[in-house]
């Protein structure tokens, strides 16, 4: 009996090949579209998973100086304070951020000097709360002294080649720490799914112990705390605890910020919060692309069961014919279902070899290297169930339709209408037409949201600007003369119009975020801001609009301990209006500075969020970044002659430069690739669309032929014969509009929530992609329709 299924059911394929073509490439697509959806969303779900303690790891996320908005980041002694306090934490680990030149010196005299941006200070149990994979050296004891030095393989590789680094000398340049390492270890890359990222771990104890530290550590609440919790911890009494810590701890400041609080965030969550500063992808983007995989499949399932009950009629005699002779209903079932398995078959097949090919795709959008573990029971267990449902979803009700025909009925000529299928295919091209405009409308909108962001007056010049990254110099007596004799030198070319000096740069982090107020103001009052320290020529090279007082003067003293502030600033703090502004006081950390100036808002970082408050400090000059404002095309010559002049001035340092409107609108990195590949899936689904709307007006048409051909001898034109069976797929896209239209404008609203300055939903973020799929899919349906016109009507109706 199986045989003989098998045997009808690669006959009834072959007889209808295009039909059968029609849905095993859509089909394909669809299921295809879901593997690769599936190896995105397994790799984002993985973040983090490879710790061993990975059930037990929180990183502590603050609220206590931001007015209730989520940071990631804490003071240095957070960490040890609730080791100390709540029994519940077993241990804790610090990481902070840094960068600077590392050199390698071999033996023969050959020295190997790079810029490094990942260098990570770390507290020395590190390697024992996370899991990453040694290679050389003892995890266990690598951080234990304060001049040791962990490497990944790929900076190992980087400066000792096939050497072995084990016990082999650093030596970094950096403007916090600097000096001596010893490379007591080496581990593997640090995992894609990781949001830790270094190359190089140092003991945190340096920093601790550094000048700078020592001097500022007050104003130091940027690391992040992870802790791990013990086996039998209850995290709801652990909560319970922090609002009784918090209170210890407040100090003086007891006033301050009742409602502040400290949450556990586990780490595998990280990656999906908004607040992560590495990369975070939203939840929400997950969902969407849950959302876009079901659409796509769903509409490569309507076009099976479309042209199967589309094509319902032409197969009434066979089952009429197989019933008179005492074929079962269920025999009949089994039948169609067994072409359903063998299409489905077919299709996951070609599926399989089309995901590979849209894999590397997808993985350059979003800047991974993915790949397909055909090994991993994982996928094949996806594909199994994506072959099964698609049999059983796309197969059943066009088997039961078919086989429910009456064979005295069919016989007899009586079965002229299927109202029930021809409903149903209404109804299931409403859905695709919906889901493609849904997608078509949602990839526009994103695509105007990224366009406004980007378009937006940002309230600072940066077209044109060269960054270049400063000196890191071991000698700093003379950096300062050095660095102002450099930008005197830059000025000089004709390709340069200004130079500034600046800590930060805008579209990056700024260099402090600490508590703020009105000297004249309560601790109840205080605020988080920003600090960043720029000299006196950062504000015209940037264009930056001075509001009220003046820019900093470079040889008077005063102005060098005052600070310039935006109108977030102004506002935050209650200072007033007008020139009243000026010489009021402001208590940073424990630094107390006068105000010599207002800037108006503008935004340091993306449109994410709104302005906050900004104190720009003033440095005579500053190592850090030299930004530079080009007056020239010639760019790679510009270029050109900035590198051989910093080659004279700082010798040994690399030079690495960027452009900031490139660095900048790195932010939208995330909107730009959830464009891109809601882009690619929604071509895909229109794909898919078109396969089967192509298919049935093709049927339709082959069905009407005797019609049109009587038509074309009363007189039709071609054009009116195309506009008559155009009209009821016009009238399904109408339908379909009206569905998705509020659809689009409830799920573009809660996308565009996460942005302070956004796009409103207007009638042609709708309007366009609709008319775009009108277009389309009447062009299909016309062309097919003009070839049915276009045939000669005695051809037609030679048979009657």
């Amino acid at each position: 009996m199986f045989t003989n299924y098998l045997k009808f059911a690669i006959r009834s394929i072959l007889k209808r090949k295009v039909f059968s073509s029609i849905n095993i490439i859509g089909l394909a697509i669809g299921i295809s579209v879901c593997l690769v959806i599936w190896r995105y969303i397994e790799f984002e779900l993985s973040y983090e998973t490879f710790h061993e303690k990975r059930e037990r790891i929180y990183r502590l996320t603050s609220s206590f100086y931001t007015d209730g908005a989520i940071e990631p980041y804490t003071g240095y002694d957070l960490g040890p304070a609730l080791k100390s306090d709540i029994p519940e934490v077993k241990s804790f680990v610090r990481t902070h951020g840094n960068e600077g030149i590392l050199r390698y010196q071999s033996p023969s005299g050959a020295v190997v000097r790079f810029q490094e941006g990942n260098v990570l200070f770390v507290d020395s149990t590190f390697l024992d709360l996370f899991t990453f994979e040694p290679l050389m050296g003892n995890p266990g004891i690598a951080l234990d002294q304060p001049s040791s030095i962990v490497l990944t393989e790929t900076a190992a590789r980087k400066y000792f080649g096939k050497e072995d680094p084990i016990g082999k000398l650093l030596n970094l340049t950096e403007g916090w720490v600097q000096g001596d390492y010893q490379v007591t270890c080496v581990l593997k890359d640090v995992p894609e799914n990781s949001t830790i990222k270094f190359d190089f771990l140092i003991p945190i104890h340096n920093l601790l112990s550094s000048d700078f530290y020592r001097n500022n550590n007050a104003r130091w609440d940027n690391f992040f705390t992870y802790v791990e919790i013990h086996d039998q911890a209850e995290m709801a009494l652990l909560q319970r605890k922090i609002p009784g810590f918090i209170g210890k701890y407040k100090g003086e400041d007891k006033k301050i910020k009742s409602d502040a609080v400290f949450r556990f965030q586990p780490i595998t969550r990280i990656h999906f919060s908004i607040d992560n500063q590495n990369e975070g992808t939203h939840l929400n983007t997950v969902y969407f692309f849950i959302l876009i995989s079901i659409f796509i499949l769903g509409i490569a399932w309507v076009n099976y069961i479309n042209l199967s009950t589309a094509k319902a009629m032409e197969r009434a005699r066979e089952v009429g014919v197989k019933k008179a002779v005492g074929a079962q209903r269920i025999q009949l079932i089994a039948q169609f279902i067994s072409e359903s398995v063998i299409i489905n078959l077919f299709g996951v097949g070609l599926a399989i070899i089309l995901a590979i090919l849209f894999l590397p795709i997808l993985g350059n959008i979003v800047g991974r290297n993915f790949e397909f573990d055909f090994a991993q029971p994982g996928f094949w267990l996806v594909a199994l169930i994506l072959f099964i449902a698609g049999s059983l979803v796309s197969g059943f009700y066009p088997a039961f339709i078919l086989s429910s025909f009456k064979a005295i009925d069919v016989i007899k000529g009586g079965m002229d209408k299927t109202r029930g299928g021809l409903s149903l295919r209404r109804g299931l091209v409403v859905f695709q037409f919906t889901a493609s405009l849904l997608l078509i409308a949602g990839t526009f909108t994103i695509f105007r949201q990224i366009r406004f962001m980007q378009s937006q007056n940002k309230g600072i010049n940066i077209d044109n600007m060269l960054v270049i990254k400063g000196p890191q110099l071991s000698d700093k007596k003379g950096i300062e003369s050095r660095l102002i004799a450099f930008k005197n030198e830059l000025l000089q070319s004709t390709s340069i119009a200004k130079v500034a000096t600046s800590l930060a740069i805008p579209g990056g982090a700024v260099n402090i975020y600490t508590l703020m107020r009105n000297l004249q103001s309560g601790a109840e009052s205080a605020k988080g801001g920003n600090i960043v320290w720029v000299d006196p020529d950062f504000i015209d090279v940037y264009d930056l609009k001075l509001k009220y007082g003046k820019e900093w003067n470079v040889n008077i003293k005063s102005d060098m301990r005052a600070a310039i502030i935006n109108e977030s600033a102004v506002q935050a703090f209650g200072l007033g209006q007008g020139e009243d502004i000026l010489n009021q006081r402001i208590v940073a950390g424990l630094d107390t500075v006068s105000i010599i100036g207002v800037v108006r808002n503008f935004h340091w970082n993306s449109m994410h969020r709104p302005y906050s408050p900004l104190l720009l400090l003033p440095e005579k000059v500053t190592s850090g970044s030299l930004s530079i404002k080009l007056n020239t095309t010639d760019i790679s010559k510009a270029i050109k002659d900035i590198e051989n002049k910093y080659t004279i001035f700082f010798p040994g340092n690399p030079f690495t430069y960027f452009f900031v409107d490139d660095f900048f609108n790195e932010q939208y990195k995330d909107e730009q690739q959830f464009s891109n590949i809601f882009g690619l899936f929604s071509i895909l689904a229109i794909i898919i669309a078109c396969l089967g709307l192509g298919g049935l007006a093709s049927f339709t048409t082959n069905q009407r032929l005797k019609e049109i051909g009587i038509r074309k001898v009363l007189g039709a034109s071609a054009g009116s014969i195309v506009a008559l069976l155009s009209r009821k797929f016009l009238s399904l896209i109408i339908v379909a509009g009206t569905i998705a239209l509020p659809v689009l404008w409830l799920g573009s609203n809660q996308w565009l929530e996460r942005f302070a300055y956004r796009i409103t939903f207007s009638w042609d973020l709708f309007a366009i992609p609709a008319v775009a799929l009108l277009a389309i899919s009447q062009l299909i349906v016309g062309l097919l329709v003009l070839r049915g016109a276009n045939i000669n009507p005695a051809k037609v109706l030679r048979a009657e």
